[in-house]
C-alpha cells in the first residue's frame, strides 16, 4: 500500500484535507470519490482536491499554498 495526500485548496490558502492508502493513484482517486463524496458536491467556484503520492511531508510556501512534488496528480475542481 501507498500513501497518498488529498490537499484542500481554497481562496486563502491549501490545507491537508484526508491521507488514503491505496494500491495506485487511480484508486487512490476513486477512494477520495466515494468516501468525500458530500465534499465534492458542495466545492464553491475556484475549490479544488489534489490527489498525490509523497514520500515526504508536506511543504507549503509563503502564500499557505503547497509546494507539490514531481510526479502524477488527480485534479477535481470547480469552475463554476
Amino acid at each position: 500500500m501507498n500513501q497518498y495526500y488529498v490537499v484542500r485548496r481554497t481562496k486563502e490558502k491549501d490545507e491537508q484535507f484526508a491521507v488514503i492508502d491505496a494500491l495506485s493513484l487511480d484508486e487512490a482517486d476513486a477512494i477520495f470519490k466515494v468516501r468525500y463524496k458530500g465534499y465534492e458536491e458542495t466545492m464553491q467556484k475556484g475549490e479544488a482536491f489534489y490527489v498525490f503520492q509523497s514520500s515526504e511531508p508536506l511543504t507549503y510556501d509563503e502564500n499557505s499554498r503547497v509546494v507539490f512534488p514531481s510526479g502524477r496528480m488527480a485534479v477535481t475542481h470547480k469552475l463554476s
